[in-house]
């Protein structure tokens, strides 16, 4: 598990190139570039939690804090979107303010958190 509170590059991401570079790229959209999504990230700060195949669910969930395991939980069963990734991979948003900041749960496609 890796748990972020910054706009990542695609080499800071335990992804493989593809799905790190889609993701990141899912990230920047919103903004138009890099520079701007990181304005944003600075003063909005998310988190991403990314989890990968050789995981163990139940341990890492145990790691989170409440407050976090909660929106991992929401970004599950209650996502404000998904964007699937390459090898298999999917990008869940739960909105945790009104000021836009939020939390994205990256994790294989067939994998069950709850």
């Amino acid at each position: 598990m890796q748990i972020l509170h910054y706009l990542p590059s695609e080499n800071q991401l335990i992804l493989d190139n593809l799905a790190a570079q889609a993701m990141v790229d899912l990230l920047v959209v919103p903004f138009g570039t890099r520079e701007k999504a990181k304005e944003f990230w600075q003063e909005y700060p998310s988190i991403i939690v990314v989890l990968n195949r050789n995981d163990n669910v139940e341990q890492c969930l145990k790691q989170l804090s409440d407050a976090t395991r909660l929106f991992v939980e929401t970004a599950e069963i209650n996502p404000e979107f998904i964007e699937y990734l390459p090898d298999n991979y999917q990008l869940s948003l739960t909105i945790t303010s009104d000021s836009g900041n939020g939390l994205y749960l990256i994790k294989p496609i067939n994998m069950v958190l709850i």
